[in-house]
């Protein structure tokens, strides 16, 4: 038995960046993403607009053998990238953020099975080492 803890704690995060999309009008680009660049599986990736503004802000890539190996996401939509997803064999191993929006990583979310949360480490100082790790056990 672990001792990990459900994956709440990066859908809410997650549900942070979302907020946008809500404001949405409905029928608006942002209401339904739209491929910039599609490239598809396998070692390729696809690009998206979800807000319209003609600016990539997801972007998925594809390991030889079609699954998904990182995603990129820019929740403030504001041009940079800031949050990471990481997987091995198509499951999620690590989530990166970067909450500050400064390009700097300073929370990393390390998952077991790809569903709960194994490690929690971050950096409240910004000099890009944790300051809080929080290890919650696994396998």
């Amino acid at each position: 038995m672990t001792k990990a803890i459900p994956l709440v704690l990066l859908c809410l995060l997650a549900a942070c960046g979302l907020s946008a999309l809500d404001k949405a009008a409905p029928g608006s680009m942002a209401a339904a993403p739209t491929p910039l660049l599609p490239r598809g599986a396998p070692n390729g990736s696809v690009e998206l607009d979800r807000n319209g503004d003609g600016v990539v802000d997801y972007r998925v890539y594809y390991d030889a053998r079609g699954k998904v190996a990182r995603e990129e996401l820019d929740f403030n939509f504001d041009g940079k990238m800031d949050t990471f997803y990481y997987y091995k064999d198509g499951v999620l191993q690590r989530e990166e953020l970067d909450t500050r929006f400064n390009g700097q990583i300073d929370i990393w979310v390390y998952l077991l099975e790809g569903t709960y949360v194994q490690r929690y480490e971050r950096d409240l100082d910004g000099d890009g080492k944790p300051d809080i790790v929080r290890d919650f056990g696994g396998k």
